[in-house]
């Protein structure tokens, strides 16, 4: 992969490599947002380095020894490592693009008066951005961007992020629409556009990214109770945000501090208050779901946390090219498939949950998700110290019990969730016509994984449908046209939120969902 060197003078020694080289320009992933807890902001250093101790020493010996990418350059971490004076910083020259689901919709009739003009739908995702183009009068895709999030240099969820950002505007909101004005840029190029073609844009996604676009302050989310700046639901002229965008920007309505424009927008696509009992999931970082059933709508959000999307995971990854996204068995070891362009790197959130599912059939992991100590497992590796750690074949990747210990409470939040849905309804999971998982990682994971490893009742399984982005495809909607704006406030509007935190159905089932066993 072409590689770049930053350098970076910092004004005062000694200083965090990951502070320094984010004021020059170089945007680091920090998952756990530099509590110094997951070891995977993994970086090649020269310079002026302090030396490695004994917290950073422990977590880079997670890892297989690589060799530099070029003379003199250091594997450290960057929220431990602190510059002493000058240093380089070795970043990719392109970055990888993430594994998405691809935009599918119908879209319907431009009523706008100017058919030539362009128009942008996107997705602010908390790990993954997507932008798709359009010419509005003929529907046309022109261009697809998409990108890590970069402010995951501020911690993978967002609770870090909010405590990151301290009140409004900032960085984070610099970060954000710095990236997202780059990456419309890329999109208008790709078409051979200039941005005096635009007309319209729609930006969707959680309340908190719409608080960071906006650069109001999130900080009343993060505590309760819980009550953000704004709920959104509104047109501001585009150069607001964008300078020298024409046109207007139209941010969707929220249904509370959790419940984002994002499941607003799902909602809409997905048509789920036309009929039936239908369950809609966008699972990733946050856990959204969303029940019509009788007439009525009911929401939920679980703080499913980064594991789904591979951060805080010891070898965890997005999902970009050199993941490990799926494992099964092979009697003598397990056999594992990369995504294309990149020899094994990690493992991404599939992976790690279609690992689980194998181990457990294999023997290799018990339903309360310890590693089974079998000396004879040949899919195991022993240390000298503490539990066994997963080896998938030969790929050098591995898993440890906390990697399992991390993706077992995802698991049993989204679980407890959908239990606690179905529950206020009176609903067996056998009710459900079906089940929709949308968001980059629900769309790829396969249901035998999630119902085998016990974060989808087993019966619904077969009733599970990859819905894609669905949050794209409802922001898609909202540009064409006035009138699935309107659906969309009234979508928000009647939506019942389920609050969980207290919820005797939802504390009562995740501690009974923690346990890998498939039921409904």
């Amino acid at each position: 992969m072409p590689m770049r060197i930053l350098s970076v003078q910092p004004d005062t020694v000694p200083a965090l490599a990951s502070d320094a080289f984010r004021t020059a320009g170089g945007m680091v992933e920090m998952p756990c947002g530099g509590r110094r807890s997951c070891g995977n902001c993994l970086v090649w250093l020269r310079g002026a380095l302090e030396e490695i101790g004994p917290a950073e020493a422990a977590l880079l010996a997670r890892r297989e020894p690589e060799p530099p990418p070029l003379p003199g350059f250091v594997r450290r971490l960057a929220c431990c490592c602190r510059l002493l004076g000058p240093a380089e910083l070795l970043l990719p020259e392109d970055a990888d693009e993430p594994a998405t689901a691809a935009f599918a919709g119908q879209l319907p009739s431009y009523d706008g008066g100017e058919p030539d003009t362009l128009g942008a739908a996107i997705d602010v995702g908390t790990t993954t951005i997507t932008l798709v183009l359009f010419r509005l009068g003929t529907g046309d895709l022109l261009a697809t961007v998409s990108e890590l999030n970069r402010q995951t240099a501020f911690g993978a969820d967002v609770i870090s992020r909010i405590n990151a950002a301290q009140g409004p505007g900032g960085p984070l909101h610099d970060c954000l629409t710095a990236q997202l004005r780059s990456m419309l840029d890329q999109a208008l190029n790709q078409a051979g556009e200039s941005p005096d073609s635009m007309t319209r844009m729609v930006v969707t996604g959680n309340t908190t990214m719409l608080h960071f676009l906006r650069g109001l302050d999130p900080r009343g989310i993060g505590v309760v109770p819980f009550t953000p700046a704004s709920l959104f639901g509104e047109e501001i002229p585009a150069q607001t945000l964008f300078p020298g965008i024409p046109g207007a920007l139209y941010l969707p309505p929220c249904v509370s501090a959790y419940i984002g424009a994002d499941i607003t927008c799902g909602i809409l696509a997905a048509r789920l208050t036309e009929g039936g009992t239908v369950l809609l999931a966008d699972v990733g970082t946050n856990g959204e779901m969303a029940l019509f059933a009788d007439g009525r709508l009911r929401c939920c959000a679980v703080a499913a946390g980064p594991a789904f999307e591979g951060a805080e995971i010891s070898m965890g990854m997005p999902a970009l090219p050199g993941a490990v996204d799926r494992v099964w068995d092979e009697g003598s070891q397990l056999g594992f498939h990369v995504l294309p362009g990149s020899k094994p790197r990690g493992i991404c959130g599939t992976g790690l949950m279609s690992a689980v599912r194998t181990l457990l059939e294999r023997g290799s992991l018990d339903e309360t998700g310890r590693l089974e100590a079998r000396e004879d497992d040949p899919c195991l590796l022993w240390n000298d110290s503490g539990p066994p750690a997963v080896w998938l074949g030969g790929s050098g990747v591995t898993l440890t019990q906390e990697d399992i210990r991390k993706l077992q409470l995802a698991k049993a939040a989204v679980a407890a969730g959908i239990d606690t849905l179905l529950s206020e309804a009176g609903l067996s999971p056998k009710k459900v016509e079906t089940l929709w998982l949308a968001g980059g990682f629900g769309s790829f994971l396969r249901p035998e994984d999630a119902a085998g490893s016990g974060m989808l009742p087993l019966s619904l399984a077969e009733r599970t449908r990859a819905a894609g982005n669905l949050a794209l495809t409802g922001a898609a909607l909202l540009l064409f046209s006035a009138r699935p704006r309107e659906t969309a406030a009234a979508t928000a509007a009647r939506a019942e939120e389920i609050p969980l935190a207290t919820h005797p159905v939802f504390m009562e089932q995740f501690v009974e969902r923690m346990g890998f066993f498939a039921e409904d």
